[in-house]
């Protein structure tokens, strides 16, 4: 197979624990345990919405999708649930992720998947909030106009070792958020 056979776009998504380390050093079974929590939560809702976990790094995963409807879809149904999960949770134990997500070209190689669009989804993700979603310009113009997400501009950014300005969005559930 040529490399241009292995070629194709996709909607990648990294989600990443916020203050892993901070809750590593504070409690390392409990952190285990968020974690533990983390990957199940995420695996099936990441399967719901027809996408595939590319890999686990450390306290992230790494996502692809088909479409950047799915991939938002499942980012908002994620950070839904990991709220429901935190409302038992201890003040200083939460279960707060970042998401990122871009849409772009990729290379799939023994299992995983490279490219610009890698790397800068995974620059993206740092823009997010916590328990919030940011998105690409890309990702934006592919959901734009769909009735029920929510999206403003954060505005624009350089992205570590990323070619030219990016101008971010993030992506709220509901209209209340939106306007706050």
């Amino acid at each position: 197979m040529t490399e241009n056979s292995n070629r194709k776009l996709a909607a990648i998504m990294f989600a990443d624990i916020v203050s892993y380390s901070r809750l590593m050093g504070s409690n390392e079974g409990e952190a285990l345990k968020l974690l533990k929590d983390f990957e199940n939560i995420s695996a099936e809702i990441v399967k719901e919405y027809e996408g595939v976990i590319i890999k686990k790094n450390g306290d992230e995963i790494f996502c692809e999708f088909s479409s950047s409807k799915n991939a938002v879809d499942g980012a908002l149904k994620l950070q839904t649930e990991l709220s429901k999960y935190n409302d038992s949770r201890p003040k200083d134990f939460k279960l707060e992720v970042r998401i990122g997500i871009h849409i772009g070209d990729v290379i799939r190689k023994d299992g995983d998947i490279f490219s610009d669009s890698v790397n800068a989804t995974s620059r993206i993700t740092a823009f997010a909030n916590e328990g919030g979603i940011c998105i690409s310009p890309e990702a934006y113009r592919a959901i734009q106009g769909q009735k029920d997400i929510h999206v403003a501009s954060i505005g624009e950014y350089h992205l570590k070792n990323i070619v030219g300005k990016w101008n971010l969005h993030r992506v709220f559930s509901n209209k209340k958020d939106f306007q706050e």
